[in-house]
């Protein structure tokens, strides 16, 4: 069977599915899990019959694992939450991730450790996140004991097909808490975070002061989003621009920063003469600590699982099979979390790398692309064919969950993209520079500001074309 690994994730991925629309306890998927395993060991020899059983082995290992990870532990917080009662709580635990602001607002991911309900101080776990009135400056890492009020997120579906609580949950998030002031508000002055995650974050807010220092707000706000994944300060007219051409993904980083950031490691660690070996057990690591500069959110995980994917086959010597390590990548990422499978992100990140690795080779056959001899005119339809196959592969998400078709997206892609590998290498030159010899950062700043010009007016241009975009 050729791509046994593809379907065995196909097949893992069903799994998932019908566990979500059935309810069926963990023992008895367990069970059976059990028996194809004892199944697939009698028919080893036999291929069609132990081929069979495997598949339904993967089947019953999905639904294992969705049953698994939904069920929450006794201890979890949301055994502890009374929403018909108007007492505010009181909770101790530590802050999970870098501190935000939202309308002047902090908020925050906050891993809960214990919860007093009256008299009685209660072990438990569990994440919600905290929105308080306050000026003051929170940390990632930061121990505290927070009082106020515990809500479930709204669920009313927006355009997007998709609620917020829907959402959150994906992340593993079931609650809101809204602290009122700073008295309810007590900071234990302990930082019990992880010290790799600490030094992460140092390392993006160094990096981010310099971008700021060297380029205007608006050129540092798009390089900051596209290499370090903050968006919090992209125009909102900006961000739409970008979303109508289909081209809003280069403003996150995802599969696209990451691949030009895994360039980027790569050439310059076989630059200094490493061997292929050695530039894997040093990329690896570099590509892990820049995917929690960028905070680790789903997107840069995805794409950083797939990279390494590609770079361990490199060092064991064997050629990358795109869609093994896409399969490997997948089935990673949902043994850790099932629920990715229902993530926006997720299907669109995988729709759009598995149209492009399968649908534009054989269009490029179909059309004899191959048989042309301009070398330019060449390179120019085969990056019209993989953003067309890229279109292809995700418009039908796309129509479902944003109401949006942009026909315009195939031709925004020629343009946007390689200016956007152009403002991102050009941007991560200019942090190297000045790290290493600031005088010699200005350069970088100038061609960063420019090529950052020329991208807003290129989407702009690409915008006023006919039939550009459309609403269904």
């Amino acid at each position: 069977m050729r791509y046994p690994l593809i379907w065995l994730t196909i097949f893992f991925c069903l799994g998932i599915l019908f566990a979500s629309q059935i309810k069926i306890s963990f023992l008895a998927i367990f069970s059976l899990t059990l028996s194809f395993l004892l199944f697939c060991l009698l028919s080893y020899n036999n291929g069609l019959r132990f081929n069979i059983f495997l598949f339904c082995l993967a089947l019953c290992l999905g639904m294992a694992f969705l049953t698994k990870y939904r069920e929450l532990p006794k201890c979890h917080i949301s055994k502890f939450i009374f929403f018909k009662s108007e007492t505010p709580y009181l909770i101790k635990g530590i802050i999970d991730n870098e501190p935000q602001l939202k309308n002047n607002r902090p908020w925050f991911v906050f891993r809960t450790e214990s919860i007093q309900i009256g008299n009685e101080n209660l072990n438990c776990c569990g994440r919600v996140i905290v929105y308080l009135k306050s000026k003051q400056k929170f940390s990632y890492g930061e121990e505290l004991i927070l009082g106020g009020n515990v809500y479930k997120p709204f669920s009313n579906h927006g355009q997007n097909r998709k609620s917020y609580r829907d959402y959150l949950y994906n992340q593993g998030i079931f609650f809101i808490m809204n602290v009122r002031n700073d008295a309810h508000v007590v900071r234990l002055n302990k930082s019990r975070g992880s010290v790799i995650t600490r030094l992460a974050l140092k390392l993006k807010n160094t990096i981010e002061a310099r971008i700021r220092r060297r380029t205007t707000f608006l050129s540092a706000a798009i390089l900051d989003a596209m290499i370090l994944g903050e968006k919090k300060d992209i125009p909102w007219t900006v961000n739409n621009a970008m979303m109508k051409t289909g081209t809003v993904h280069i403003l996150v980083v995802s599969g696209f920063n990451v691949g030009i950031v895994t360039f980027i490691i790569s050439l310059l660690l076989k630059l200094i003469g490493l061997k292929r070996r050695t530039r894997f057990i040093l990329g690896a690591p570099l590509l892990i600590l820049y995917c929690l500069i960028t905070g680790a959110s789903n997107p840069v995980i995805r794409a950083t699982i797939m990279a390494i994917s590609f770079m361990f086959a490199y060092f064991v010597k064997r050629d990358a099979n795109i869609f093994n390590s896409l399969s490997i990548a997948a089935i990673f990422i949902l043994v850790c979390n099932p629920n990715q499978l229902f993530d926006i992100g997720f299907q669109l990140s995988f729709a759009s790398v598995i149209s492009i690795a399968w649908l534009y080779p054989r269009i490029k056959s179909l059309l004899r692309i191959g048989l042309l001899n301009m070398k330019y005119i060449g390179f120019l339809v085969d990056g019209l064919l993989v953003s067309l196959s890229a279109w292809i592969g995700t418009m039908g998400f796309i129509a479902y969950y944003f109401k949006l078709l942009s026909p315009v997206t195939v031709l925004a892609n020629i343009f946007i993209v390689p200016l956007a590998t152009l403002i991102t290498l050009s941007g991560s030159s200019l942090i190297i520079i000045d790290f290493i010899y600031p005088p010699l950062a200005l350069p970088f700043a100038l061609v960063s500001e420019s090529l950052v010009i020329i991208l807003l007016k290129v989407n702009t241009i690409l915008l006023q074309l006919p039939l550009a975009y459309f609403y269904l």
